[in-house]
């Protein structure tokens, strides 16, 4: 029996795109998942698919949320700019944007659903993958706290942050979990233009090492398959397929104020995935 695997990639406040993929994927064309990974912001929307909101209702608070009501800089780090333990706070999307999500702790622990969510434990200098079981409003914090904007999270004496720089996506977590097809949203640009300034070079290096453990992954992948399909000993001992949906999101990772602009986003991800099903016989 074929096992799916979700796999909802980080990508900022690009994965309002995600979002509309999801509407498509899980709604309109009833495709089931049996595990689901995300990491970074996305793990906003496993939160959401954990507590078992449909695609649309994921979909739709997407294009209901308000950016300036998440904005919250940290005034005092601000005047300690060149040791500030960060430019922001998640304060605001703590008491807004999580509330306005409908997020509930207690669902989302005690969902059957099996899924994954990454966070980089600084202390230890690994990616920890936590169960829905282990999920509280701190630790959904500190998936997407991204270093340098937004301050570390500590937990049980340990400290954590976004874990994106080590990968958006752990495709070996899911093919472990036993997935036979790997379904990937992926919203970190490919497109390999380079920025000069600060800010833009970040995120530079966040798309290149985002992309770079991609494609490292799915050649390891490819080569495994190859190997089977000859009769020779694979990596994972079975073949996996990919399915990718990626898209340039005319969105900031960041750094966005209008509505307009989220809606557009899940819009665009409905139309994208619905004419990528429709290309697949999937609608």
């Amino acid at each position: 029996m074929t096992r799916r695997s979700l796999i909802l990639a980080g990508g900022g406040l690009k994965i309002a795109y995600q979002a509309g993929v999801l509407q498509v994927w899980l709604d309109e064309a009833g495709i089931e998942f049996d595990h689901a990974d995300a990491v970074s912001a996305a793990t906003f929307n496993l939160a959401m698919w954990c507590q078992g909101m449909s695609g649309r209702q994921i979909a739709d608070n997407w294009r209901l949320f308000r950016p300036l009501r998440a904005i919250a800089p940290h005034w005092r780090e601000l005047l300690r700019l060149p040791v500030a333990e960060s430019l922001l706070t998640f304060r605001r999307i703590r008491r807004n944007i999580f509330p306005a999500f409908g997020l509930d702790w207690a669902a989302i622990r005690s969902t059957s659903r099996q899924a994954s969510f990454n966070v980089f434990n600084v202390s230890r200098q690994r990616v920890e993958v936590l169960p829905p079981s282990k999920m509280s409003e701190d630790v959904l914090v500190a998936a997407g706290s991204l270093p340098v904007f937004f301050p570390p999270v500590r937990l049980d004496g340990e400290v954590y942050v976004d874990a994106v720089h080590a990968g958006a996506a752990n495709v070996e977590h899911a093919i472990e979990q036993g997935a036979d097809e790997l379904w990937i949203i992926w919203t970190t640009s490919t497109a390999g233009r380079w920025r000069n300034g600060p800010v833009a070079e970040y995120f530079a290096v966040f798309e290149l090492a985002a992309n770079s453990r991609l494609r490292a992954d799915l050649h390891r992948i490819e080569v495994s398959n190859a190997r089977l399909a000859r009769g020779e000993p694979g990596t994972y001992g079975r073949h996996v397929t990919v399915h990718l949906l990626q898209h340039e999101v005319p969105l900031h990772y960041l750094f966005n104020v209008s509505r307009r602009r989220f809606a557009r986003a899940v819009e665009l991800g409905v139309d994208d995935a619905r004419g990528w099903c429709r290309a697949r016989g999937l609608l």
